[in-house]
């Protein structure tokens, strides 16, 4: 980054400056070989007069991490160690369309969703070309750990006014456009422009009067009003926060030719369609075009898509979209300032939404959400079965989005509601059994070999499991700790929230979080332990080569509790041979129905391109449902009580 800034300005930089760079880069080579020399020759003479090498090492390792501070910075050192937790946390990091970034004019990122809290912008970073500063909270960056991780990686702070919002002192009433307190502040507490916040409504102030009255921008709504019998009420302040400051920041950086990422949804959240967009993502992109006329500032939209992103060893997919140019008469309006550079960036946050709903998944709720992923298995499974290759993870997300984009024009059609219970119905039964939906696919297959499948899985399961457990009791510790504090830090977050639906978008930063912090520890303790109670030799050996055993048996420990999900499949669908039978039957008219929301689909997809947007609404396609769905659903129900009193334990 240091590099690029250099390159950038070294035209317009005086022939001194340029001397004193040199000097310094000069000065700081210099420092950094001497650092080095001196460890080595430390390390080389204590052993020499016969101090043991290990001994030798830890002598000399001040002198080497000084070496290391001097040589690489801060900020690419944790950059780097944030991207390896990346990897190491997520079991395949893919992206899709890479080649669309543009490789040297400025650009502005903006990434939806933001489900996952500070794990978002590394992963973007993972998986980006560019070098990019993400827009970060500034009640973030003042925390001890997270602060410090987002400003080594050269995040822009960014002030809510949610984040300072205060308990007023004293109790408020309202006066038409007047509020009147008693006990309180005003003077020291109260500035124009702060909103005075009275349970679900922000009223703005307009002016001061006193330590006891003020007077409001806007006479408030009639709900606002407090009841008769109690007018007087307790109150909070939201302050009036200037962003000059930030959007400054942001188009020194752009006007840098670097890159800037923002989430436009402001806070994270884990809901199944995306928030409404701030404003800010089009005030950044129109206000910067009009500070630098002749630089081609870009808008690329980027879509987050996680697979049990919450969880370790998750997955996760980066799709980059169509770069957008910021147009020139909405640049124009901008200048012109008032309603005119209001309705500019209205119409230009419109553009980056319709190009977000591109790269991204909405569904209206979960239940829609888990039809799109049955849609998207069995037309998988369908593809395997007719060309014998099985569709990328990329393929699959377009696929969804397929799937989401054309959701408007059947949700209402006659068959689709009762498809979606039969779903929500048969993902319930497949939870109660512990098993998934390629197991009822291939319960053919495991009835007529189900010996030869069960004493392989056993025997891969024990396996792998001897394998892993020692890896396993040494991350004991850090299992414990990590689920402890991510769940602690997921109700807290709920309970602070609106928006969120189980808090889970803050799960996976304090589990990594968590691990950076308490992973070391750990080591060094283990370390000194086998020093004390074993030996040097071993201690040695175990503090280098320990790391990779404890990843082997991370490998081994996914292997092993697979192998159990398929040996407990087997059990289940053979102990149960009612409820698998139900199960078929329910699959394959779940089938049936997918089957005909594809024919649906491609229909409208057909009439879409050849009528154009805006084209007439189309006919019902889809039949009513059939009577066997509700028939189908009830037997669900009934093997679901059936195995509630059984005690059949869910999966791990």
């Amino acid at each position: 980054l240091d590099s690029r800034r250099r390159r950038v300005f070294r035209s317009a930089r005086p022939v001194a400056m340029r001397v004193a760079a040199v000097d310094t880069g000069s000065t700081t080579f210099l420092q950094s070989i001497g650092c080095l020399w001196v460890s080595l020759g430390i390390t080389i003479t204590c052993q020499a007069y016969g101090m043991p090498p290990f001994y030798a090492v830890l002598v000399s390792l001040p002198l080497y991490l000084l070496w290391m501070y001097i040589s690489i910075p801060a900020s690419v050192m944790m950059t780097n160690v944030m991207l390896l937790c990346v990897d190491l946390f997520f079991r395949d990091v893919t992206s899709r369309n890479t080649f669309k970034v543009p490789s040297k004019s400025p650009v502005l990122f903006v990434c939806a969703p933001h489900g996952n809290q500070l794990i978002d912008p590394l992963v973007v970073m993972r998986t980006n070309p560019r070098q990019v500063g993400f827009l970060c909270a500034a009640k973030t960056m003042r925390k001890q750990v997270i602060g410090y991780i987002a400003r080594a990686l050269d995040s822009i702070p960014v002030e809510r006014a949610q984040d300072l919002r205060r308990k007023g002192t004293g109790t408020v009433e309202l006066d038409g456009d007047f509020v009147r307190g008693a006990g309180t502040r005003f003077i020291a507490e109260l500035h124009a422009r702060d909103r005075i916040s009275l349970g679900a409504h922000e009223l703005q102030v307009a002016e001061v009067l006193s330590d006891t009255e003020a007077r409001l921008k806007a006479p408030p709504p009639a709900d606002a009003l407090a009841p008769a019998d109690a007018p007087s009420r307790p109150f909070h302040i939201v302050p009036h926060i200037d962003s000059t400051v930030l959007y400054e920041a942001v188009f020194e950086r752009l006007g840098a030719s670097e890159c800037v990422g923002i989430f436009p949804e402001g806070g994270s959240h884990d809901r199944t369609e995306l928030l409404p967009l701030k404003m800010g993502a089009s005030l950044m992109a129109l206000g910067a075009s009009a500070r630098f006329p002749g630089l081609p500032i870009r808008v690329v939209p980027v879509g987050l898509h996680y697979f049990k992103g919450h969880r370790f060893r998750g997955s996760v997919l980066v799709d980059y979209g169509e770069p957008l140019d910021v147009p020139a008469e909405l640049v124009a309006d901008y200048e012109q300032g008032g309603a005119k550079m209001q309705a500019a960036c209205t119409k230009f946050l419109h553009v980056i939404e319709q190009a977000l709903t591109s790269v991204t998944i909405s569904a209206p709720d979960y239940a829609t959400l888990e039809l799109f992923w049955m849609m998207r298995r069995l037309h998988v499974q369908i593809t395997v079965e007719r060309t014998g290759a099985r569709p990328t993870l990329a393929e699959q997300v377009a696929l969804t989005k397929a799937f989401s984009q054309a959701w408007v024009k059947v949700a209402e059609r006659p068959g689709t509601a009762a498809l979606q219970r039969l779903v929500a119905s048969y993902n319930q039964q497949l939870r109660l059994y512990g098993i998934k939906d390629y197991h009822v696919e291939a319960s053919t297959a495991i009835a007529t070999s189900t010996l030869l499948n069960a004493l392989f899985l056993a025997a891969r399961m024990v396996f792998n499991g001897l394998a892993a457990l020692p890896g396993l009791l040494l991350g004991l510790p850090l299992l414990v700790v990590t689920r402890y504090v991510s769940e602690t830090e997921r109700l807290k977050a709920l309970k602070s929230s609106s928006v969120k639906i189980s808090g889970r978008d803050v799960v996976a930063t304090y589990k990594v979080l968590i691990s950076l912090i308490l992973t070391p520890v750990l080591h060094v303790m283990y370390t000194a332990a086998v020093w004390r109670f074993v030996s040097q030799r071993a201690a040695v050996a175990y503090m280098f080569f320990s790391p990779f055993v404890c990843w082997g048996a991370v490998r081994c420990a996914e292997s092993s509790k697979l192998a159990y999900r398929e040996a407990w499949a087997i059990v289940s669908l053979v102990l149960k041979p009612t409820g698998l039978h139900h199960l078929q039957q329910v699959r394959h008219e779940i089938k049936a129905g997918v089957l005909g929301l594809f024919n649906d689909i491609g229909e409208i997809r057909k009439t879409d391109s050849s009528a154009g947007v805006g084209g007439e609404q189309h006919g019902a396609l889809t039949p009513e449902p059939p009577e066997q769905w509700v028939e189908l659903c009830d037997r669900l129900r009934q093997d679901s009580l059936r195995l509630r009193r059984s005690g059949i334990p869910r999966e791990l």
